[in-house]
């Protein structure tokens, strides 16, 4: 019993802060299922069990923030969705250690730079006494550009093995441009349908260990229907902040996962 709420309050948690950092949570749960002396494949599979779900309910009330950009998010899983079955295939042929190791350093450098762009922000406001601005708080669609970065996002996501919120954020944020919070409404939105055709294999696999996928899955719901509430309600740098922490926690998960 206790192991039951146990399970349902670190589910929360990672579903609280997957939907505020708009990643799957896998970056999270891996780790911890395998600490808890679960094989690998269990680990992964049950952790992309959670994650439909996680995805599903950031999802659902992001768009109830009115906060998805829908429209952009179909053009970047038009690329997305076929290039991350390449990826995945290319492994066979193509050795992914080196690549970990490159976007896992990739991941870091770029949570750096959103870390000391907030401290940057600080640091002028406190002598400019100037609070948050929205001002461009606006998503443009490009059709090409959004196909371009759902192809290499999922590439990179199916070569490399890791969860795509990890490589869509400095993506969206970096090379789309888009405003932080559309963009972290927008990876989640994008994670779902990968998500699921990921857990289809794994269920079929006998991967997912459902005494924990489940109580973990109860306690993600209630952390992804807050997390995005939360989210919208911090100023776009103090967000900034809050991703940087959480991206470079997973960029160096990568890289070590490469190193081992």
């Amino acid at each position: 019993m206790i192991d039951l709420v146990v399970y349902i309050i670190a589910g929360f948690l990672v579903g609280f802060a997957a939907t505020m950092a708009g990643i799957g949570g896998g970056t999270f749960m891996v780790p911890i299922f395998y600490f808890l002396g679960y094989e690998i494949n269990n680990a992964v599979g049950t952790s992309k069990f959670v994650i439909v779900f996680i995805s599903l309910f950031g999802t659902i009330n992001y768009i109830r923030l009115g906060k998805v950009p829908i429209r952009q998010g179909l053009y970047i899983l038009i690329g997305m969705i076929p290039a991350s079955y390449l990826g995945a295939y290319l492994t066979i042929f193509l050795g992914s250690l080196y690549l970990r190791l490159i976007v896992g350093l990739f991941i870091m450098y770029y949570s750096l730079r959103l870390i000391y762009g907030f401290i940057k922000y600080r640091s002028r406001a406190g002598l400019n006494k100037r609070g948050d601005s929205n001002a461009g708080d606006r998503v443009y669609t490009s059709v090409s550009k959004s196909i371009a970065i759902g192809l290499l996002s999922g590439l990179v996501a199916g070569l490399t093995g890791t969860g795509g919120g990890a490589v869509n954020m400095p993506l969206f944020i970096g090379l789309l441009g888009i405003p932080v919070h559309y963009a972290v409404a927008l990876s989640t939105f994008t994670i779902f349908p990968s998500a699921i055709a990921a857990t289809i294999r794994h269920i079929l696999n006998n991967d997912v260990v459902y005494e924990l996928a489940l109580p973990f899955t109860i306690g993600s719901v209630a952390g992804a229907s807050l997390g995005p509430r939360v989210a919208t309600k911090l100023s776009p740098q103090w967000l900034r902040l809050f991703i940087g922490i959480v991206l470079f926690y997973a960029g160096a998960r990568i890289v070590a996962s490469a190193l081992v």
